[in-house]
């Protein structure tokens, strides 16, 4: 049977919920993104925040393998955003206390000691 493909817009609150297990498969490379890399990304995520702007913002393409009803997704392309955005989700979560730190708890999938 032929799958098909399709493209959905998510929220990122979507995409760092219980609907997604990310995996990556063996043939990606590690994660390699620099301090650079993941500055101009954080840049841009505060930019657009403080410009309280109501447009979605463009995070990229991440091409996911997934089946619906699913949680499993093989992560084909965006594995260094989400590794970056996991990474800093993490790091807000340590900053905060109280219901701010549980909320960006929340979104990862072992908070470990966060």
């Amino acid at each position: 049977m032929l799958k098909k493909i399709t493209g959905a817009e998510f929220p990122l609150a979507k995409i760092f919920s219980s609907e997604f297990d990310y995996h990556i498969p063996a043939y990606q490379r590690p994660y390699a993104w620099t301090e650079e890399e993941s500055g101009t990304l954080f840049d841009d995520l505060y930019d657009f925040f403080r410009t309280e702007d109501d447009d979605n913002y463009f995070l990229g393409s991440i091409v996911l393998i997934k089946e619906d009803n699913n949680p499993h997704s093989d992560v084909i392309d965006g594995q260094q955003r989400l590794t970056t955005l996991t990474i800093l989700l993490a790091a807000l979560a340590s900053h905060f206390d109280g219901e701010v730190k549980d909320a960006f708890r929340g979104h990862l999938r072992e908070p470990g000691n966060v």
